[in-house]
């Protein structure tokens, strides 16, 4: 009895060292995109489909901030994307 509790306990050391000794799975995030209507540009009164794109970056703010700093990027795009969102006047 006394054989198998230090075998269990040898094999749950070397599961727990194994886990730390990996390294983690190599996971991305992915950009975060939607697609809204919106004006072509400020001076512009044509209303157009846009993709707006969300991207994490690694820029430092302050340390009050709970906020996490990413970029945003928009381009327009087919109004087929936009089509079951209802088109503002």
């Amino acid at each position: 009895m006394l054989k198998y509790m230090i075998i269990a306990l040898i094999t749950l050391e070397l599961v727990l060292l194994s886990s730390f000794v990996r390294s983690p799975a190599n996971a991305t995030i992915r950009d975060s995109e939607i697609f809204t209507w919106d004006y072509a540009s400020i001076s512009n009164s044509l209303v157009v489909c846009k993709k707006v794109i969300f991207h994490p970056t690694n820029r430092k703010l302050p340390e009050s901030s709970d906020m996490e700093p990413i970029n945003i990027h928009s381009q327009v795009v087919n109004d087929e994307y936009c089509s079951d969102l209802t088109k503002p006047a």
